[in-house]
């Protein structure tokens, strides 16, 4: 914050030279580093205040707050000062490379700023999306189709309807409307199977009580399976003891159930249509350090070697890379987990996240030879409370025999 704050006074600084000495000039500056004071003051008395916040998952909504007010004040601050930076090297370029007699005499002349003025605007323009993102973003729900073809699909599921979420993070919803409005999309879309792929919750099961009745009220004729991801395994709350974790992870468990989902934690089923079939197999979380590995992929397996297809719920990406392919042959495999960073661009087949510099798979669907993946982008929301041009999604896939 301080060496954001310290680019951006001298960009606004050369900008305003010849205001100097006006009272504006001086407030401008009283301003922006009373407000940067100020905001240092709010976080670290806030943090202070609400402390650890242990097993109160409504506190955890504070820090992701904080972090959302941060960002609609620093999120421009740190753009414009890219535009201080590189209007100073372009003036650095042009006093050494074009240097010549009168530039002293056309320097004020010369030295507009225009790249600084320019970025004032994108700053406000990247502002106002943060606001967007924490207001509406969060909560603007896309319904996606998806058309996958399958080798040995039985033709009586061709056509069968096969809706995901995933990264519900119910905890961190403030506006119990929101999560109905995407449960009854999801409901509208008329799956034949319903599927979840981790991540429930923030952190302990208590988050699932007040949408008990709309979880219940899903309904698909083919069943509603879940599975764990990262942080349904409560590995981010300082637990006093193992056997209190074992508790809340049971109780997670325990609450999808009588909301009606059937949990696939290593294990499988098979899901029957007249007199044909296909098999559906869960993980427990499975992912590179620093995330841990619970998934025993070999022991969902079991007992399905000969039926095809196969369909793998695995919350995290990696492991389709690490051990799906060209190791097994599950057909098609379904994930979430990246969220897609919650901030990017998905605009007419063109997609950009910063998170796909750590995830080589974090949005949509990918396959190696006959194998496919989709990572879904998640449901809800952790941290940053909001979404910025990666919706939140229900991705609805559609079974087709690939020799149709």
């Amino acid at each position: 914050m301080i060496i954001i704050d310290l680019i951006n006074h001298f960009g606004l600084k050369a900008m305003m030279r010849r205001l100097k000495g006006s009272y504006f000039y001086k407030f401008n500056f009283i301003a922006y580093w009373g407000f940067a004071i100020g905001m240092v003051i709010t976080l670290l008395t806030t943090l202070l205040i609400t402390g650890y916040p242990g097993l109160d998952y409504i506190k955890y909504r504070t820090y992701f707050i904080l972090f959302g007010v941060f960002m609609v004040f620093y999120v421009p601050r740190l753009v414009f000062s890219h535009f201080v930076i590189l209007q100073a090297i372009l003036y650095l370029i042009k006093k050494v490379f074009f240097k010549k007699k009168d530039y002293k005499v056309k320097r004020n002349i010369r030295k507009n700023y225009q790249f600084q003025k320019l970025g004032l605007f994108v700053s406000v323009l990247f502002g106002l999306l943060v606001i967007y993102g924490m207001i509406w973003g969060k909560s603007y729900f896309k319904v996606r189709e998806v058309n996958i073809y399958l080798e040995k699909l039985p033709s009586s599921f061709e056509g069968f309807r096969i809706a995901q979420f995933s990264d519900a993070h119910l905890g961190s919803f403030t506006n119990p409307k929101d999560v109905k409005k995407g449960l009854n999309l999801m409901q509208a879309a008329q799956p034949d199977l319903i599927v979840f792929t981790g991540d429930m919750v923030n952190n302990i099961a208590d988050e699932m009580e007040p949408y008990f009745d709309d979880f219940k009220n899903l309904y698909a004729p083919y069943g509603r399976y879940s599975i764990l991801g990262n942080h349904d395994m409560s590995d981010y709350v300082k637990w006093k003891n193992f056997d209190m974790k074992q508790e809340y992870l049971q109780k997670l468990i325990d609450y999808q159930e009588i909301c009606g989902f059937k949990m696939l934690l290593n294990r499988n089923v098979i899901i029957k249509k007249g007199d044909d079939s296909i098999a559906l197999l869960g993980v427990e979380n499975w992912g590179l350090p620093p995330f841990k590995q619970y998934g025993d992929l070999q022991k969902a397996l079991d007992g399905i070697r000969r039926v095809h297809p196969k369909i793998l719920l695995s919350h995290d990406p990696t492991h389709w890379t690490e051990q799906v392919i060209n190791r097994t042959d599950i057909d098609l495999t379904l994930s979430g987990h990246t969220h897609g960073m919650q901030m990017g661009i998905d605009l007419w087949g063109f997609r950009w996240s910063p998170i796909q510099f750590l995830y080589k798979n974090w949005f949509g669907l990918y396959q190696e030879r006959e194998q496919k993946l989709y990572v879904n982008p998640g449901f809800g929301y952790i941290g940053f409370p909001g979404r910025i041009g990666i919706r939140p999604e229900i991705t609805v896939f559609i079974l087709h025999s690939k020799d149709n």
